[in-house]
């Protein structure tokens, strides 16, 4: 905590209001990296006395940087929310797994539920699809330094995947253990992604309040010879200030129908 009370710099001679230095010193180092997602920021009392200032200018800077968005609180005590991403995170293939990695924090994976169904007809949205086929559910739920991130529905079509229903997938990234059991590598896809109000059940396993706005993200995937291998809905209710750099070629493949290309 120290360290980075440190590299929170104000100058008292300027004419610029302190809690406006404050605020514009926190998210120049969020910008550049050295405050890490979710890392925890120091009270308004810490920072108040290791800057020597008001505690009411802290304050003002925190709620600041609350309305950008580029901090949330929780029970009282704030963390950083900035994310910054590469465009190859849409441009690419990219896994939940390795996304929570990059964001500094240790993942974890749980399978909550198996089960042989149908694919219910919204996640019909790639002409690959067999609306007919039987698919295998496996829900789970991915842990970034065990606190619980994001839900996700995975359906993988039970005509490519005899047995899968009976294995354990805990703790490791599914299209790996797809790949090393079924010989299956994860090539290309196609994703969506909208905002929506999370539901009951998914508010209960996130730990989050009902009706709280989400990210919903669902995508299709295939393997080295265009076959599928899954379809996929995730939610996600990380508090995060994305942001992400794009030439116009990538926003114009990007935007194309309306579809996230990974």
């Amino acid at each position: 905590m120290k360290t980075m009370m440190e590299k929170i710099k104000i100058d008292k001679r300027q004419a610029t209001p302190i809690q406006i230095q404050i605020s514009q010193s926190i998210k120049h180092l969020l910008i550049d990296q050295q405050i890490k997602y979710l890392q925890k920021m120091p009270s308004i009392d810490q920072l108040a006395e290791g800057l020597d200032v008001d505690r009411l200018d802290v304050k003002q800077a925190y709620q600041r940087l609350l309305i950008e968005n580029l901090l949330h609180t929780e029970q009282g005590e704030y963390f950083a929310n900035y994310v910054s991403f590469s465009s190859d995170y849409y441009l690419k293939v990219s896994r939940l797994y390795d996304i929570i990695k990059n964001l500094g924090l240790t993942p974890s994976i749980k399978t909550l539920k198996k089960k042989i169904t149908s694919l219910p007809l919204h996640l019909v949205v790639d002409p690959s699809i067999d609306k007919d086929e039987t698919y295998i559910l496996l829900k789970r739920i991915y842990y970034g330094n065990d606190i619980p991130l994001a839900v996700m529905d995975i359906y993988l079509p039970q005509s490519s995947y005899a047995g899968i229903e009976n294995m354990n997938f805990d703790e490791k990234p599914l299209y790996e253990a797809i790949y090393f059991t079924y010989g299956k590598l994860l090539s290309s896809g196609r994703r969506l992604m909208s905002v929506i109000n999370l539901s009951r059940e998914d508010a209960k396993i996130l730990n989050a309040a009902v009706d709280v706005a989400s990210y919903q993200v669902i995508s299709v995937s295939k393997d080295q010879h265009g076959k599928l291998i899954d379809v996929s809905r995730s939610i996600s209710t990380m508090n995060q200030y994305f942001e992400v750099d794009f030439d116009q070629k990538e926003i114009e493949l990007i935007t194309k129908n309306h579809f996230f290309y990974i």
